[in-house]
């Protein structure tokens, strides 16, 4: 009887590694991949008898969702169907009813074990709770400002001696059709002349650090995997590392224990199971603190460094079926 469920998409790279783990330690699972759905996936949500199932046409298996123990909730996608019959408000009613079926299966799937619980992820994605919470618990931030008065911009600007990075609030991933695009972090420059620009959308200002690197500090449970990114070595990376058209280098190390507290204890305060939690390493080797990603990739740091924590993350997906 299969207990695990991993939720994400066909195209999803990372989650990969946890397959190929659950496999060679012969654990039984089911990978979700929810654009499925409406294709070689089908859903029985039969309330009358109190029988839930998904099933999949390709495998020939039928999961049923109250039995499912464990849950490693990663990138699921929404059906998408080519046909030219239907108009656009048509289509978006179709994605709204996958949507709404998907999240009705998030619930059914509550009482079992998550990585990480679906609604923590949604409310520690939030930039603005993040920076907060990271002060109260301690951590060093850089200077840092969200604004749309012009004023205030300037102010800001003025005080880290016009020495500044402008970065997205959410995502800087552009949805578009014909032409997509990623606003990355950037050194800010020519301010004066798009000062007023301020007030038609919110701007999050930080102040510019030297730094030696970027460190990523991914957590499973209460394992720690810490890597320094190089990104200095390579001109593109020097403000935003995942900037750099060429392969950076990576290294292990050990980060201060008070920085390790601070970092389970802010898991904990956002009830996750998993963080990647990225800091700048300054010039005088202090961690200032940038953001965490709740649901961030991984497998680039194993892969390069050989950390474990595809096992990790089966071992706690597991503990829960035993």
């Amino acid at each position: 009887m299969t207990k695990i469920l991993l939720i994400s998409n066909k195209s999803d790279l990372t989650i990969d590694f946890v397959v190929l783990r659950l496999t060679e330690l012969g654990i039984s699972f089911y990978r979700f991949n929810t654009e499925e759905l409406g294709h070689t996936v089908s859903v029985n949500l039969d309330f009358e008898n109190d029988t839930f199932y998904l099933h999949d046409s390709v495998l020939h298996i039928t999961i049923d969702l109250i039995e499912i123990a464990s849950v490693y909730y990663r990138r699921p996608e929404i059906p998408k169907f080519a046909d030219d019959t239907l108009t656009q408000g048509e289509n978006n009613f179709l994605k709204s009813e996958f949507l709404y079926l998907l999240e009705g299966i998030y619930k059914i799937l509550q009482k079992a074990y998550w990585i990480s619980p679906l609604y923590s992820i949604r409310e520690a994605e939030n930039k603005v709770y993040q920076l907060k919470l990271a002060k109260e618990i301690g951590f060093r931030v850089p200077p840092s400002l969200i604004t749309n008065i012009p004023e205030q911009a300037d102010a800001f600007y003025s005080k880290q001696k016009r020495n500044c990075i402008v970065k997205p609030i959410k995502t800087g991933l552009i949805e578009d059709t014909l032409q997509p695009k990623v606003i990355f972090t950037s050194k800010l420059e020519n301010f004066d002349q798009n000062l007023l620009r301020v007030q038609s959308c919110p701007t999050f200002f930080q102040k510019c650090i030297n730094k030696i690197g970027d460190v990523r500090v991914t957590i499973v449970g209460e394992t720690i995997f810490a890597a320094l990114i190089h990104s200095q070595e390579e001109t593109e990376s020097i403000t935003d590392w995942r900037r750099s058209e060429r392969p950076l280098n990576y290294s292990k190390i050990d980060i201060p224990d008070d920085l390790t507290t601070k970092c389970l204890r802010l898991l904990k305060s956002l009830n996750l199971r998993f963080g990647a939690i990225d800091f700048i390493l300054d010039e005088n080797t202090d961690y200032l603190f940038l953001e965490i990603n709740p649901n961030g990739q991984w497998a680039w740091i194993e892969k390069q460094l050989g950390y474990d924590i595809s096992g990790t993350i089966s071992k706690l997906l597991i503990d829960e079926i035993f």
